[in-house]
């Protein structure tokens, strides 16, 4: 067992010392991380999607990014410009859309807009003596380039629509029948948007598939049902809300 030998004053009061040190040290570097901290903060409070236009003063400068979020509702009709068959008669009603958004801004007047949309509607469907209402639901993903203009009141975007779910189905003789996709995975959108006030904006977008859709109609288990082709486009109006 080793003999415990006390440390003398000269060596306790040196160790004080750099006790001193090491506290201001990290004293100091946290206030810079803290004032770092609030430096970003404030920068991104006063981003590029501020909706208070801040920016609109002669020789001001806006920062270079900025986040912007939003959630919306409205409406939307389901088109179709081509029906390969002309022994079936679709058509198409109003359904509704919500939506979650997120933008990226580059400066006042860019943003690349990124969705994740959820649409429900019906397509009344005729074929001989069979009349069906068909329930339609699709789940999209625009990304989309954002133009803003007049002091970012309005906005002119355009980009493509990627279809990650889509599906129509009724039923017949208490069973359900799939008739197939409404929307197919390739589309363009183009659209524009005016704000209302600091957090509502209202926009109008249309929509058109570059590829066909594969559907069939009046199938039963004694016969086969009529296979054919659509294209579909959809127009939609609706209100969101920024922050």
């Amino acid at each position: 067992m080793k003999d415990y030998k006390p440390i003398p004053l000269v060596g306790r009061l040196q160790i004080l010392r750099n006790m001193k040190s090491y506290v201001r040290d990290i004293a100091l570097a946290v206030m810079v991380a803290v004032a770092l901290i609030m430096g970003s903060s404030k920068a991104s409070a006063q981003s590029c999607c501020d909706h208070t236009f801040h920016y609109a003063e002669v020789g001001s400068e806006p920062p270079r990014m900025g986040t912007e979020w939003g959630i919306g509702v409205g409406a939307v009709y389901t088109g179709l410009s081509g029906v390969s068959s002309p022994d079936i008669l679709l058509s198409p009603r109003f359904g509704f859309q919500g939506h979650l958004d997120m933008a990226i801004c580059f400066g006042r007047n860019f943003a690349i807009e990124v969705e994740l949309d959820y649409e429900g509607g019906s397509i009344d469907a005729k074929y001989q003596d069979l009349e069906r209402r068909i329930r339609t639901t699709s789940v999209d993903i625009p990304l989309l380039l954002s133009l803003r203009l007049a002091n970012k009141r309005v906005r002119i975007n355009a980009g493509p629509v990627f279809g990650v779910m889509s599906k129509g189905e009724y039923t017949h003789n208490n069973e359900v029948m799939m008739f197939g996709s409404i929307t197919p995975t390739w589309n363009i959108a183009g659209g524009i948007g005016v704000r209302l006030s600091r957090y509502f904006l209202i926009e109008a977008r249309y929509i058109h598939a570059l590829t066909d859709n594969s559907n069939q109609f009046g199938g039963t288990e004694q016969k086969t049902g009529l296979d054919f082709n659509t294209r579909s486009y959809k127009v939609t109006l609706g209100v969101s809300l920024a922050f």
